[in-house]
């Protein structure tokens, strides 16, 4: 008889979404979850400071992301206390729809040895950006910063963060199936 695995599946980052995600969990354990998989497959991300605080759900001390505004000082966000969620067998899955603050989340898991990621390389969108609407519709994107996790290799010439297991899914849904069971054979040792 397998353990059950849960499967949490985050579309986008708001603010909202670290209580989410914790309500999620605490919903599948009550229903014999013990072994967790963190879907941040196409989600494209959202707010870097919403993006911090899913990370430390999952954490127990160390630094999030450090970030640089243009002239500015290095800022570090730490874990201030260990996560609710900083016990759970958890593996992550990625693609290269996972960007921004999904690349924060799963980087910083990946750096603190905290979970495996599975699956392709995610976008490799480190970088902050002011949108500006003018008149005529339009906006401008202004980088204004750059963010990294310290330990990983900073993604270098949009190249993203990289799974600790390959699997090569297109959008082959058969396949997205596949990066699934990979990441649960991982998380009960089966491999």
């Amino acid at each position: 008889d397998r353990p059950q695995v849960g499967i949490v599946d985050v579309n986008l980052i708001a603010a909202s979404t670290a209580g989410e995600i914790l309500q999620a969990v605490e919903d599948l354990q009550q229903r014999g979850a013990a072994f967790f998989v963190l879907d941040l497959r196409d989600n494209p991300g959202g707010l870097l400071t919403a993006g911090v605080d899913v990370a430390r759900l999952f954490l127990t001390d160390g630094v999030v992301i450090e970030q640089q505004y243009r002239g500015q000082k290095v800022e570090s966000f730490q874990v201030e206390e260990p996560g609710p969620l900083a016990e759970i067998p958890l593996v992550v899955m990625i693609n290269s729809g996972s960007a921004s603050a999904a690349e924060i989340v799963a980087g910083a898991l990946q750096a603190h040895g905290r979970a495996s990621l599975v699956g392709v390389p995610s976008m490799g969108k480190d970088s902050i950006q002011l949108v500006f609407d003018l008149k005529d519709k339009s906006s401008l994107h202004v980088t204004a910063a750059r963010w990294w996790v310290p330990g990983l290799d900073r993604p270098a010439n949009g190249e993203g963060l990289q799974p600790d297991v390959v699997v090569n899914a297109a959008t082959d849904p058969a396949i997205q199936d596949e990066t699934l069971q990979e990441a649960v054979r991982i998380l009960l040792g089966e491999n």
